[in-house]
Formats: structure tokens, sequence, C-alpha cells
């Protein structure tokens, strides 16, 4: 946090969301590991609701004809900010680590495309993957949803939304540091306890975004999809790894997930990283966490998705 500060760092709430945008690739440079190599990349467009929709697609150096498993990321930036490129060292990492296929989706971004505009982007490439499996040389049966922040609220959005309309079948989820509720309430301490502003997450960022994000704020914050937490109930949705930082003003509600996800029948396993702030995932250059929360879910990838090694 004090190199952070260093570099300019305030809230959120209190920076115009151009002037963020536009400094966003200079945070993650200046903290994001090495990249790392993998065996291919390609930019494409897929169909999406709102026209285009824009993904890159990572391939690890295998031979041709394998049917690997496919992770679908999406990238956080609280719903207004982040693309293919500020997240692309964690899905490099991913990819090459889990022998996987990565697929990260440059979802829609508020407040030009308010919900459900990023939602049903998500769910739209969920089953452009299933329907393309042949072409992309996936194995549709294995597929896994992770994203940080507000993606992983969307992971999390995207398999309610693949539960109740009997969509393609997700395998595996992976919530890091998700925002699982954008209500303005207090059913969970930590968000005020480290809502300070000196832990990244300003308490008052949660009202921003939620600003930023719906056309009618007060009303659909307790939607479950634009907040996962308020569903009626989890039972069907696939197994889990869902990951929360100690310093996080979001750390409750993802421990909160995680036990009403094994309350459910859910076979869920929860890790929270102490003594690191949100954004811990994507600073793997100067956070020994960051790396480690990569491994980690790299792992449960392999095990979950492609068998142990």
């Amino acid at each position: 946090m004090a190199q952070l500060l260093a570099r300019g760092f305030r809230p959120a709430y209190a920076v115009p969301v151009a002037e963020t945008r536009s400094a966003i690739p200079q945070m993650t440079a200046a903290f994001a590991g090495a990249r790392t190599e993998v065996g291919a990349v390609a930019d494409r467009m897929i169909p999406g609701p709102g026209g285009d929709l824009p993904v890159r697609i990572y391939r690890p150096a295998l031979p041709d004809g394998t049917s690997l498993p496919l992770l679908l990321y999406f990238h956080g930036g609280g719903f207004i900010l982040g693309d293919l490129e500020s997240h692309d060292h964690v899905c490099r990492f991913l990819c090459r680590a889990a022998g996987i296929v990565v697929i990260a989706v440059d979802y829609r971004l508020a407040p030009e495309n308010k919900f459900p505009a990023a939602v049903d982007d998500c769910y739209a490439a969920l089953c452009w993957v299933a329907d393309q499996a042949g072409e992309l040389r996936i194995d549709p049966s294995r597929v896994a949803l992770a994203g940080d922040s507000a993606g992983g609220t969307l992971a999390v959005t995207t398999c309610l939304l693949a539960r109740e309309r009997n969509g393609p079948r997700v395998a595996l989820q992976i919530p890091v540091c998700a925002a699982l509720t954008m209500a303005d309430d207090d059913q969970f301490p930590s968000r005020r306890a480290l809502g300070g502003g000196e832990y990244f997450v300003a308490y008052e960022d949660i009202a921003f975004f939620r600003n930023m994000y719906s056309s009618d704020p007060e009303t659909q914050a307790h939607l479950p999809l634009v907040s996962p937490i308020y569903a009626d109930h989890f039972r069907g949705l696939p197994q889990a790894l869902v990951i929360s930082a100690g310093f996080d003003p979001l750390r409750d509600e993802d421990e909160s997930y995680a036990t009403r996800l094994r309350a459910d029948g859910v076979p869920v396993t929860y890790r929270c990283f102490e003594g690191t702030i949100h954004p811990f995932l994507l600073f793997d250059g100067v956070l020994d966490a960051g790396r480690e929360a990569q491994q980690l879910i790299a792992g449960t990838l392999k095990e979950v998705l492609a068998g142990k090694e």
C-alpha cells in the first residue's frame, strides 16, 4: 500500500473513471510478475448480445488434436475497469501451469453499459465455448469459470444463469475476492472494519461501483444477478474454490458464500490469504501471496479438470 500511495493511488470513488482507466496499465505493469510464455495466443471476436464480444484465447504448448479442459476467465475492476491486457499475465500463468485452454472475456463495462450487459456477455461467452467446443478443441464437460473482484461476481452469476436456464455444464467455479453483494447493508462486518481506504478498497467504493453499474441501484442491488449472495439457494452449482484476502473489506461475504455453498451440498474449498489486500492476485511480482494463489488455482484446475499428475 505504501508503494501504491507513492504512485498517487486514491480510492476509486475519488477518481474520475477515465483517469482510473488510464492508470490501470501502469499499476498492473508495476506490480505484476514476469509474463509467462504459452503455446499460442489469439484475439478474436465472438457473437455477443450487444454485438461483437472480444475474447483472448490462450493455448498451452501441447500437440494439436488434444481435447483440453477450458478455463473461462472474467477480469476484475468493479465492473468499470479492466480489460484483456490488465489480466493477461494471470491468464498466461494459469494456461501454462494448469496445461489447459484459457479464454479471457472482455465484457462490456459500466457506466457506458449498465447491468445486465456484463452478466449477459459472460453467459453468452459460456454458451459460445460450449457450442464451439470442436473448433476450440476443448472438452465441454471440463469447463471452469474464474474471476477476481467483479470478475468473481460474474463467475458466480454465470453459474446461477447456467443452472436456471439449463445451460452449459460448469465443472468448477473459482471466485477470487468477489463482490457478492452490491447492497448498502451491514451484514458483513469486514466492509466497515477494513473499508477505511487504507487497504485498497474503501467502503464508499461499493456505493460508487453500484451507482456506476446499475441503472436502478436502490432496487437492483438486491437482485441475485447483481448480488449473488441473495440467491434463494446454491444447490446444483458447481464445485468451488473460493478465495479471499485477510485485509479485503469483501472478505466476510466471500467466507459466507463458501459456508452457504457447503450448507447446500456443494463441494467447496475456502482459502483466505491472510495479511494481504484485495487485488493481490494481480500483484504477483511484489506479493508472494499473489503467485501462491495463482498456483493454488492452477493446481485445483488440474486436479478437478485434468486429473492429478
